[in-house]
């Protein structure tokens, strides 16, 4: 784009350099450890974001995606299965729930939150759907006692993504993981 500046939306460049001095460290760390694949670097993490979270446990992988695949295979979504998703999301979501051959079905976003609207959630279950994914966006978590709610009541699985609420709270019940 000769002769046009872009608008910058965000300078991570000067947002990092108040973590120069951390960032160069851990970089170090593993680069001298020889591991960035489950090294030390990856269990000490696991360990400290259970604690974080206040589970017992947490297993890294290499990204979102992978996460929701593992939470699908686990919870037994397979080919034919529904998962309600919301049609405001990352495409990650969608695709995971395609990968393990079911079809994700869209709900509509509260306009206040952008987060999948629960009372718009109960109309789209059938006798195909197995799992509901609610996202947490921009910091902000979906309304999980509803939709654990109608989970429940429908004897469906809820996989929470989680990729952009990381640490916060919901009505002090939830905390999103």
């Amino acid at each position: 784009m000769k002769g046009n500046k872009a608008i910058q939306f965000l300078d991570l460049k000067k947002i990092n350099l108040d973590f120069k001095n951390e960032l160069r460290q851990s970089l170090n760390k593993v680069l001298e450890g020889g591991w960035f694949v489950l090294g030390s670097s990856v269990s000490e993490f696991e360990t400290a974001y259970a604690k974080h979270n206040e589970v017992k446990y947490c297993s890294g992988v290499a990204n979102g995606l992978d996460a929701i695949i593992l939470a699908l295979k686990a919870t037994g979504v397979w080919l034919g299965d529904e998962v309600i998703v919301p049609s405001n999301t990352y495409i990650a979501t969608w695709l995971a729930v395609s990968y393990v051959g079911a079809t994700p079905v869209p709900v509509e976003p509260k306009l206040d939150t952008y987060n999948i609207t629960p009372s718009l959630i109960e109309e789209k279950i059938t006798k195909k759907t197995k799992a509901i994914i609610p996202v947490n966006l921009y910091g902000q978590v979906a309304e999980l006692n509803t939709i654990m709610e109608i989970a429940k009541n429908n004897n469906l699985f809820v996989i929470e993504d989680n990729a952009q609420a990381q640490g916060a709270t919901c009505k002090e019940k939830w905390r999103a993981l």
